[in-house]
């Protein structure tokens, strides 16, 4: 069987390594390095404890207080798009109670292979992994029981990992980098960080060594019918013949879906990164700051700080004064770890494809027997890899559909195409 995998980031590679190793053949076609490529940008976290969906009641509240306060991480930077008001609709319709727990459930289960995914292929293809656990980290004591509470829900929806509970003392004890301000937090054990450019190195050189044609420079235009339920994949370098086909092209997954008439409410979400050396005190475990909503990922070569969300932004220049921001309410968590001359230069704007409801988009494209999609996965892009991959595999080979995969139907958004 012969399989087309659009996008070759951490979600397309992942699969096409994984189909690859089930026996079919399979071509990765991916336009390379265009801006807003979310992996380079990200923290590198495979973090289950952090599966929580965006949505949720109050989460709507504290955004606007925070635009307000002009302290908030969250921002609407719309490029000209009609599908904003369906994606603001369906956010809102999501964020239930009820909705947050079965979404919070749904994504641990997909996530819950993600650190031994990373383990495994890391005794492969060598890349940077850092076992030292994920820091939740509080500058109040609101936001301690904050910390607190997000590890408590996702204990009781099945996460299994040891989550330890500090106050301030503990946590610097713990971790030296962190200032007299933190007030308590976390320790969530078993989660890792790695770094995102050499995983996608190290996959593609996986999904290689088990015969992958990996195809880069090679943008996807379009997918449509050939004849005898087989598809033409559309690039800008010729038509790419398969049986099946995954689209997996993060932000870019919604245009190639609109083309087979299925629309769903797919927009990019904005995010920044620096990675630097600097003076101080340097952290040594990852660190998500509550209040502040930043993450910290310290690597060999620097320490990487990772924030905002700007729904709807499109491809873009870096911002440095977007990073400025990060970096503002990031420092006051830190004892006196300072970058090096930070000058605009090194920063990073990645999209994460966001839906509405946080939960990605894996499964049959409805009315187009023979595509798949596995896009959507917003922030867990690393985290959800590994059991994406997993899953759909043996669906697109064999038409077996993992009962895990079901909350993440196309068809909860998109109707069946004419």
């Amino acid at each position: 069987m012969r399989v087309v995998v659009a996008g070759g980031g951490i979600i397309g590679l992942w699969c096409a390594a994984e189909l690859a190793g089930a026996g079919a053949e399979v071509v990765v076609a991916d336009h390379g390095a265009l801006a807003g490529v979310a992996a380079p940008a990200s923290a590198g976290w495979v973090v289950p404890v952090l599966s929580a969906p965006l949505s949720g009641p109050g989460v709507l509240s504290r955004s606007v207080l925070g635009l307000l306060r002009g302290q908030g991480s969250f921002a609407i930077r719309p490029a000209p798009t009609p599908a904003l008001p369906r994606w603001m609709t369906g956010f809102l319709r999501s964020g239930t109670a009820a909705g947050h727990r079965e979404g919070l459930k749904a994504l641990l289960e997909l996530g819950l292979s993600g650190v031994a995914g990373f383990e495994a292929l890391r005794r492969t293809s060598p890349f940077e992994l850092h076992r030292t656990g994920l820091l939740i980290a509080a500058r109040t004591r609101h936001g301690a029981r904050e910390a607190a509470e997000l590890a408590e829900q996702a204990r009781a929806a099945g996460y299994p990992g040891p989550v330890k509970t500090l106050d301030g003392a503990e946590l610097r004890a713990l971790e030296p980098a962190l200032g007299p301000g933190v007030a308590g937090g976390v320790h969530a054990t078993d989660d890792v960080h790695v770094r995102p450019e050499q995983v996608l190195d190290a996959l593609t050189r996986v999904a290689e060594e088990r015969g992958v044609d990996v195809r880069r420079g090679v943008a996807v235009l379009g997918v449509e019918r050939s004849g005898h339920g087989r598809w033409n994949v559309v690039t800008g370098g010729g038509v790419l013949e398969a049986d099946r086909v995954v689209i997996a092209a993060g932000v870019w997954s919604a245009a190639l879906l609109a083309g087979l008439g299925v629309r769903v409410p797919l927009l990019p979400g904005g995010g920044y990164s620096l990675t630097a050396r600097g003076t101080g005190t340097a952290p040594r475990h990852a660190l998500k700051l509550i209040e502040a909503n930043v993450a910290i990922s310290p690597f060999e070569d620097g320490v990487r700080v990772s924030g905002m969300f700007e729904l709807a932004a499109g491809p873009r220049p870096p911002a440095p004064r977007r990073m400025r921001h990060v970096l503002r309410t990031a420092l006051p968590y830190l004892r006196d770890w300072r970058p090096t001359g930070f000058s605009g230069n090194g920063v990073r704007h990645g999209l994460r494809p966001a839906t509405p409801d946080s939960l990605p988009l894996i499964g049959p494209v409805p009315g187009r027997d023979g595509v798949y999609a596995a896009t959507g996965h917003g922030t867990l892009g690393l985290t959800l890899a590994p059991g994406t991959a997993e899953h759909l595999t043996p669906l697109v080979l064999t038409g077996r559909e993992a009962a895990v995969l079901a909350p993440f139907a196309l068809t909860r958004w998109a109707a069946r195409p004419a």
